[in-house]
């Protein structure tokens, strides 16, 4: 073969890889400008613990990676990928705020292009049902107390904890009555998690918190968080909120922590 034929297949061969390799690939940064921002992009909470995120449809879009940011680190880190233009988010902190951005990506010969991130959208979860249960508990405290009460401007220990569950607005697995605090024993021991001071480490806010004196059960509160309770103590402080150590250590010793809403 002439040198002449050598040359002119060579170029050829250039020529026909420039022209012949897909129009997205484009630059070292793996940012294609032919794959469209993400608009669109927006947040709604579904309940305490979830948030749907939808978007609009990028043309040609291979698919779309979801970022969530992430406080502690202060950027935005990668939840998932996926085909669709929609994605729930699930296991979240009840009455949070997240902020999310979308940007749609297209896979051309193995190497994956992206387009730019859509603008952030953020929103706040629900209150979870635990959340629920102790916010209508601390609406009550200052409530005064009165024997047979259950509420909505005097209670009993047992009536402030039948009333804050009517009222609450939860999925409770079982309903709660009113009743004694022993009666609220008989009727929820099955969802007992805890049976002392020692096991209140395991408590969570919104537990029903069940006490004995002498045997006998005789009060009953709403677990607060962080060692709290809220229950209608007696006639003297009406409901407040108090450390449960500090009842347990009067003698009304803590016997039951039953959870009836996660």
């Amino acid at each position: 073969m002439s040198k002449k034929m050598v040359t002119y297949a060579v170029t050829l061969a250039m020529m026909f890889s420039i022209f012949c390799l897909p129009a997205a690939v484009h630059g070292a940064d793996g940012k294609d400008p032919q794959v469209a921002k993400t608009t669109g992009a927006k947040a709604k909470a579904t309940s305490g613990s979830t948030i749907k995120l939808t978007w609009g449809a990028v043309s040609g879009a291979d698919g779309y990676a979801v970022y969530r940011y992430n406080s502690k680190k202060k950027q935005y880190k990668e939840l998932t990928t996926t085909s669709q233009t929609s994605y729930t988010d699930k296991k979240l902190k009840g009455n949070t705020t997240y902020r999310y951005k979308v940007r749609a990506y297209a896979e051309v010969n193995g190497v994956t292009y992206y387009g730019d991130y859509s603008a952030a959208t953020k929103t706040k979860t629900k209150k979870s049902d635990p959340q629920k249960v102790v916010a209508k508990a601390k609406a009550k405290i200052g409530a005064r107390y009165r024997s047979g009460g259950s509420g909505p401007k005097s209670f009993d220990c047992s009536g402030f904890v039948y009333w804050v569950y009517k009222n609450a607005d939860v999925d409770a697995k079982k309903k709660v009555k009113r009743t004694s605090s022993a009666g609220l024993y008989s009727s929820l021991k099955k969802y007992k998690v805890g049976s002392s001071i020692k096991s209140i480490k395991k408590a969570k806010a919104g537990d029903i918190i069940l006490f004995k004196r002498g045997g006998r059960y005789s009060h009953a509160a709403i677990y607060a968080g962080s060692g709290k309770i809220i229950h209608a103590a007696n006639a003297r402080k009406g409901v407040c909120a108090q450390s449960v150590k500090q009842l347990n250590n009067s003698g009304t010793r803590v016997a039951a922590i039953i959870r009836v809403v996660e």
